[in-house]
């Protein structure tokens, strides 16, 4: 018994000298989550952040973030012509801000730099790359905060770094470098580097990466275009654009104007394309501060008279229109981030068209052919055969006194008949 009592006392003794032995946890900072020594005044310090403890979002509106179905269809020549202001948001996820605790030294800073291979500060010294102002914030504004807004806009954020690598969804080429600000008909991926600097030693130890799609390109415009003109209306004609090379259409619009200059449809409600208009809103964006040309020629989103029309669309018919009026159109082809092609206009005249029983009764007696109408039982079309003058009412009169006439002679035939019976 005594024995096992003096063991005992033995082990705690060898317990108690081990623990007081025992170093404190030392925590290390690495780069994408991974450990390493930071080496700020001979200390080290430990942190498991990754890049998957944050969200990097895109704003159109402040503190209101983008879908991933959104931003990636947000960025087009016309935003990019406007200098539209786009917000990026970057915060620590919530079951991540636990983590914050774990860093040990928060005197650096944290950039976001554009460019596909600005990860290290020595990338970004001999590859272009673009830093986003203000150039840097302290980490320790981050943490505290857990989030970081940086305005932008997107001029800045479609301009091609270097060499980049097109998407090629409207038939464009690969291989181009742009400047700033060009807004060139180019489609690439743009990335969005969010790199951590914690101890201020100018390493990046944490580099958040996030890529958006930019699409300055437009679709080509739908060729075969034709206009004819119906009662109160125009029936538009076009051919499809090629998908096989246009792979991100997304429908067709038609465009109108009243002699060329006149807007159709009344403006009631304001559309997505920063216009206002009547019963249509325009499925395209464009720019009004960079508009050279007036109505349907500058993609004017108040001159749209039709729906957004399916991609495999080659026609509409434009209705409550002004008979004996000229009027402007154009159909354009839209692809998924809202570009269009350019106008072709076309003219074309509403007509008033009569039924076949008008076109047959018309008041001329003889067989020869009226500058002022169809001649008598020459009707060759349908019900809306096309005339210009409606019949008189004498002749009119006359259809409907042999009408009525016939309807009593066959009431009476039917009576007779009866009567025999």
């Amino acid at each position: 018994m005594a024995h096992r009592k003096s063991l005992t006392a033995a082990l705690g003794v060898a317990l108690l000298l081990i623990c007081g032995f025992a170093r404190p946890a030392a925590a290390q900072l690495g780069t994408g989550g991974t450990t390493g020594i930071i080496g700020t005044g001979g200390t080290t310090g430990a942190s498991t952040f990754s890049a998957s403890d944050f969200f990097i979002g895109i704003q159109a509106v402040p503190r209101v973030n983008l879908s991933t179905f959104d931003a990636g269809r947000f960025f087009n020549k016309a935003r990019c012509e406007c200098d539209t202001p786009v917000y990026i948001f970057v915060s620590l996820l919530p079951g991540s801000i636990a983590k914050r605790t774990t860093v040990t030294s928060t005197t650096g800073t944290v950039s976001v730099v554009l460019g596909a291979s600005c990860s290290t500060i020595q990338n970004q010294a001999i590859v272009n790359c673009l830093t986003l102002q203000p150039a840097s914030v302290p980490v320790v504004t981050f943490l505290n905060n857990a989030s970081l807004t940086i305005q932008t806009t997107a001029k800045v954020l479609s301009t091609p770094l270097g060499t980049v690598t097109q998407t090629v969804l409207d038939g464009g080429t690969t291989g181009s470098t742009g400047t700033t600000g060009s807004c060139s008909g180019i489609e690439f991926n743009q990335t969005i580097n969010v790199n951590f600097d914690f101890d201020g030693d100018g390493t990046i130890d944490l580099n958040v990466p996030t890529t958006i799609r930019i699409d300055l390109s437009a679709p080509p415009p739908p060729g075969g275009m034709k206009i004819q003109g119906g009662n109160e209306a125009l029936v538009m004609n076009w051919d499809q654009v090629d998908q096989s090379t246009t792979n991100d259409l997304l429908g067709y619009q038609i465009l109108c104007s009243r002699a060329d200059q006149y807007q159709v449809f009344g403006q009631e409600t304001d559309n997505d394309a920063g216009g206002s208009n009547g019963p249509f809103s325009a499925s395209f964006v464009s720019c009004g501060a960079t508009r050279t040309l007036a109505g349907v020629e500058g993609l004017d989103p108040t001159f749209v008279c039709s729906p957004l029309l399916s991609a495999v669309a080659t026609s509409y018919r434009v209705e409550t229109l002004q008979n004996d009026i000229t009027y402007a159109a154009s159909v354009v082809a839209i692809d998924n981030s809202g570009n269009a092609s350019e106008p072709v206009v076309g003219y074309g005249k509403p007509v008033r068209t009569l039924s076949f029983y008008d076109v047959y009764r018309s008041p001329y007696a003889d067989n020869t052919t009226s500058s002022n109408g169809p001649d008598p039982g020459g009707a060759t079309g349908g019900f809306c055969a096309v005339a210009v003058r409606r019949p008189n009412w004498r002749s009119t009169a006359g259809a409907l006194a042999a009408f009525g006439l016939g309807a009593i002679g066959l009431a009476v035939a039917r009576r007779r008949r009866r009567g025999r019976r």
